[in-house]
Parts: structure tokens; sequence; C-alpha cells
């Protein structure tokens, strides 16, 4: 049986030649048991409260993050060679060698479901949407296996002078397929058509006549960057002479997928064996099985972070989906865990007055305002001022203290101190204004714009060549644009879509809105569920079949996926007026309206309509809904407001046949205007 150990004994070892960290671990506790067994695979649900390990016997062990306690083990019977959650955290999959796949429901962990394919398997991993899993066998195919009809539905033959494959994955969107070998070739396949799309093939080039072996390689989140663990094995200078022996040169190389152009090479010391991509697209951890340790890169800057000392030899990695935690397996059959901390500069955060991330809540009336936030950040901080003088400052890192105020609109500036002497200061407005003139205006209120840094990318289809056209899609896509483009956005707008121009936008809107405030993705035009699934339609989709969907359309995940990973800090919007109708043949496997989507956290999902209902396309110049919602959002009002009160008027026009709704999990408050 395993027991928990608090890890007293482990010693952080920062490198020391590093000024800078942007992220590092902190021990946090240590899994043990009492029969050391070499751990070989980990995983955790996305979520982070679930960490499944699985030991070279194939016993699997379920532990509750949080709560430091097992919570269900059992026995495969034979090596496990994959295991992941799906369905939202509800379900858990496990993968043997000898083709057997077991479906689990979380909790209790009961098995719900089994299947066997016929051949042995060699790797494994899982799409995009979480529920096909590709399996490359011995006998060299790749089979599709569907996890909610259970059965395989593709096989795609893997051509016979493809040795040694080490890694299979998907691009962002699930419908690239991609394998990885030892030597450095790199194939991929459309899952839904079965066709060989391109090969590369990853070199180091650094010396002449060398020969590079692939020992590890990863996908990142967003599914637009693989990376690999690459050793040159060169003759030295000199030649084979006397007791010389090969050379060897080890690295990190990062690729963009969608180009197949190096991007960036890190040198490493040791052998890459095993890596996986820390929070960001930037930054990956990594482990050598030749030394005690574990590492985190930053691939921006080419440099390791941290460098973290382990009491054995390392054996597995693994990262949770909310980048709060690493785990390391051990041969002995330990599990190291550890906190993934972000050495970030400081930021100030007020409370009071209230503030949404960039605005004055409330007009006051009276010449002292009560200020009251914290600090957040790594640095430490010494003192903090308001308007040059100094407020209470707690261990916490909070703050208290008032600003005077004069007639009118005054800046309030907090200046927070470091121990290296550096300011960081950030700045808002209060008007005052004394009691008779606020009484004069009764029920007014005023929200000062500081600097927020806002984006969004608006796309509306009507123009369709395979399907009814829309009437109101590409003015609804107008009027969004020019409304946010007037609250202050930078707007990119893509109006009657192509596949290719609709996932190219997407690509960039991916790159735009790293680390904003707010970001708003808009989509006007046919839109379809599938198994469960939503996608968004192309103008020049000719959707025949259930597989048409799946290759011809934009698979909101991808979008999902984009704005979560990239922006996880700031405010995310996604807005669908995507229920028109369906333009799916009569017959086929496909709902009248799009499915319930739970929103990641910070994220509000709104939908023109509730699911399986079909929305207005207006009899005005804009569709009913997007009509409504502009309107709402040029009203200073919160965001939750915006959407609450364009949802009854919708209902109230459409006397109820039209009822929109929205996903929330938002992190604070936020006004557009």
């Amino acid at each position: 049986m395993f027991r928990i150990l608090l890890s007293v004994t482990l010693i952080l070892n920062l490198a020391a030649s590093l000024v800078a960290q942007d992220i590092f671990l902190t021990p946090y506790q240590a899994l043990t048991r009492d029969t050391p067994i070499k751990v070989v695979a980990m995983t955790f649900s996305m979520a982070g409260k679930y960490l499944a390990v699985v030991d070279e016997k194939g016993t699997v062990s379920i532990w509750d993050v949080a709560d430091r306690s097992l919570v269900k083990q059992w026995s495969a019977d034979e090596k496990v060679l994959y295991t992941s959650f799906t369905e939202q955290d509800n379900k858990f999959v496990v993968v043997t060698a000898g083709g057997a796949i077991y479906q689990y429901t979380t909790g209790n962990f009961d098995r719900v479901r089994t299947a066997k394919v016929p051949a042995k398997l060699v790797l494994v991993n899982l799409d995009p949407s979480r529920q096909t899993l590709v399996l490359y066998t011995r006998d060299n195919n790749l089979e599709l296996f569907d996890l909610k009809a259970n059965l395989t539905h593709a096989n795609i033959r893997v051509p016979a002078t493809v040795r040694n494959p080490m890694f299979v994955g998907y691009d962002r969107f699930g419908q690239q397929l991609f394998m990885i070998t030892e030597q450095g070739s790199v194939l991929s396949w459309n899952p839904i058509t079965q066709k060989f799309l391109r090969e590369l093939t990853l070199q180091s080039g650094d010396y002449t006549g060398s020969r590079s072996v692939l020992h590890a390689a990863a996908m990142n989140s967003l599914g637009d960057r693989f990376v690999v663990g690459l050793q040159e094995v060169f003759i030295p200078k000199g030649g084979m002479q006397g007791r010389n022996q090969p050379e060897r040169r080890n690295m990190i190389l990062s690729y963009d997928w969608l180009t197949g152009n190096e991007t960036k090479r890190v040198p490493m010391r040791y052998r890459v064996d095993e890596m996986s991509f820390a929070p960001g697209a930037g930054h990956v951890a990594y482990i050598s099985k030749d030394v005690s340790a574990v590492w985190t890169v930053n691939l921006e800057k080419a440099e390791i972070t941290s460098t973290v000392s382990l009491p054995g030899t390392p054996s597995a990695l693994a990262i949770s989906g909310n980048g709060e935690y690493l785990a390391v397996g051990l041969q002995k059959g330990a599990v190291q865990l550890y906190y993934i901390e972000r050495n970030t500069p400081a930021e100030i955060k007020i409370n009071t007055p209230g503030l949404d991330r960039s605005y004055a809540s409330q007009v006051v009336d009276t010449d002292k305002a009560a200020v009251e936030g914290t600090i957040e950040g790594n640095e430490r901080i010494t003192k903090v001022y308001i308007n040059d003088k100094e407020a209470t400052l707690d261990g916490d890192r909070h703050f208290t203290g008032a600003a005077d105020l004069l007639p009118g609109k005054n800046k309030v500036r907090i200046t927070a101190e470091s121990t290296e002497a550096k300011t960081t200061t950030k700045d808002f407005y209060i008007t005052y204004e004394p009691r008779a003139t606020v009484a004069g205006r009764a029920g007014v209120t005023g929200k000062v714009k500081v600097s927020q840094k806002k984006v969004a990318l608006v796309i509306g289809n009507a123009s369709y060549q395979y399907t009814n056209k829309l009437n109101n899609t590409v003015n609804d896509a107008n009027g969004m644009a020019a409304t946010l483009s007037e609250l202050g956005f930078d707007v990119l707008k893509i109006t009657d879509g192509t596949y290719e121009q609709m996932k190219n936008a997407i690509y960039a809107f991916g790159d735009r809105v790293q680390d904003v405030d707010v970001s708003v993705f808009y989509y006007a035009g046919h839109g379809l569920e599938v198994d469960g699934a939503n996608y968004l339609v192309p103008v020049d989709a000719d959707i025949q079949s259930a597989l048409d969907v799946r290759q011809k359309t934009i698979p909101l995940t991808g979008v999902l996926r984009t704005v979560e990973v990239t922006n996880h800090e700031g405010l995310n919007m996604i807005i669908l007026d995507a229920c028109r109708n369906n333009p799916f043949p009569t017959g086929k496997r496909g709902g009248a309206g799009l499915a319930k989507v739970n929103a990641p956290s910070g994220m509000i999902i709104a939908y023109a309509t509730d699911p399986g209902s079909v929305a207005s396309d207006g009899a005005g110049a804009h569709g009913l809904y997007t009509g409504e919602l502009i309107k709402q959002m040029k009203v200073s009002q919160r965001i939750e407001d915006v959407f609450m009160n364009t949802r009854n008027h919708v209902e109230e026009l459409s006397k109820g046949s039209q009822r929109p709704w929205e996903e929330a999990r938002l992190k604070g408050v936020f006004y557009l205007r």
C-alpha cells in the first residue's frame, strides 16, 4: 500500500547562474510505498484534483492531490501504456500494451466499459476533444478508437520504412495527426480521410557527419508547437584514434507545427529522456534518467530557469492541466509532487474602491477615499504609498490607507517599493463631487477608463456555397466589430470565411490574445453539434456526413483552447450566434443547435439560444440576439448584466421562443465601458 510522507528532506537547488526565473518548483509532498516498483506513467485530471500513478507491474493508483489520500488502487494484470481523464474529468481511461481499453467513472472509479483491439500496442494518445484515442500497433497501424462508440472507426497504415516511432499527437483542432520517430522523422495524416499529408526531418546539423537520436517529444496544449529532446553523436576532432570515444551534444529543439520551422534550440548538459509543457507555450519541464533532478526551461529565452534535486532516479513526469502541479515518478516507486510557482513581478490589485481591471466604479461625495488592496507576485515589497503617503502593509502583502480628494476627477497613484529599490505603480481615478452636486445628478455614476488591452476576433458567415445562405450574419459581424472598436478593442474581422481563412484567423487571434485584459471571439453563421461536440461552419464546407463535419468545419474546442491557454488571467468571452438553422442533411447525426460546454476559469461562453434550439435570423438589419447584445454593450454595466439584459429582451421579443444562455466562470467584476 502507498503511504504519504511530507517531503521534508528535499533540497531545492536553483541554477546559480541565473538571475531571473519565470517559473520554479517548490516541494509539496511525496508519495511512497512499502514495495518499491518503478513508476512508468502518470497523469493528472484536467482540474488537478486527481493523480493517476502506474507502475511497471500494471498497478494503477488514484490519488486525491489536495487531500493527500489514496482513492483507489487496482491491477490491470499487464503493462499499462496510457491513462487519461476524459469527459470533463468525469471519466478515466486505461489502455494496456495488450490492447485492452478500460473506462471508469471518477469518484468511485468503477469500471463501466471494456474494449479490446486485436493488435499489441506501442504508443497511445488522445485527440483534443478527448473522445478519440490514437493507437499505434506493433503491426505498424494507427487505429482511431472512438471512446463513446467503444470501437475503432478508422485505420491508417504506416509505411514499413518508418522505424522506431516514439510519439503520436494531434494539432489544435484535431484535424492533423502526427508521428515522431527516434531518427527525427515527423509524419502527418488527416485523421478524417486517413490521407498522408507531409513528412519533415528533424536534425541538429551542428556537426558534419553527425547522427541525431530523439529521446523525448511533447506537444503544447495549443497544438501549434512541439519540442523534441535530441542527442547528437559525432566523431571528435582527430577521429576515433587511441582511446577517443564518440562525443555527444544534448539539446531541446522547438518547432512550429504549421510551418515545420525550427523556432528555438536550447543546449542541455544531460540527455532529455522525458518532458512536458509547463504553464504557457514557452516553458517545458524535463528529466534525464542519468541524473536525480528535474529542470524547467524557458524556451523563448533559451535558458534553464530552475533545477530541483530528487531523492532518486526519475522515471516519469507529469504536469496538471491547470498548470499548478508537477509530479516526478522515481524508479524506486516514490512520487515527488511540486507546486509550479511563477516568478512574476509585483502587481498591484485594488479591492477598495470597487474597480474592475481598469475602471473606477463610482463617483464619491466625500473628500477622502479609503483605499485597500494587495500586492501579487513574488517580489519582496517593503513599502506601499498612496499618493506619496505611506500606507499600512501587513505580512500578507495587504495594504490599507486613504487618498485625499479635491472636487473633480482625481488621479490616485499606488506605489509599491521592493527590497531591491524597484518600484511598481498603478493609477486609477476617482471623481469627487460634493453632496449638492451629486444630489443634482441622482443616479449618475462614473467609470473612468485607464489603460486596458482588449482584442477581438469577429467572424460572420452568410454566403454558404453548399447550403442555404443567411440574411443578417455579415451585418451582425459588421455591427459587432464596429461596437467593439468603439469600446477600444483591437478588432480582426472576417466575413464569409473559408476553412483556411477561419483557421488562420484563430491562430493569429491566439498570438494577439496573450495577457490582454479582455478578449472577445464572436461568430455568427451556421453552427452545429455532432456527438456532443460543437462545430463552426465555414462558407466552403460541403457537409454530407458526420466525417465531413470533423474534416471541413472548425471545432469549438480549438477556439476554447486558444484563449484559455494564452490568456488565463484576463476576461475571455466566446459569443456564438450560431444556431440559425442546421445545414446538416436530414437523417445524419447532428443536433438542431449547439451543445452545452462548461466554461473554463475566467471565461464566459454566450449562446444565442438554448441547447437544441434555433435562433432567429432577424427581420431587420441584425439577428435578434446580436441586435440586442450590441445595444446592451453600449450601456455602462457589469458584463454579467450585459448578457442578462440581452437574454431577457430576446425572450420578451421572441415571446419565449428564443432563450439565450451563458456559461460563466469569472474571476472578478468587468465592465466593457
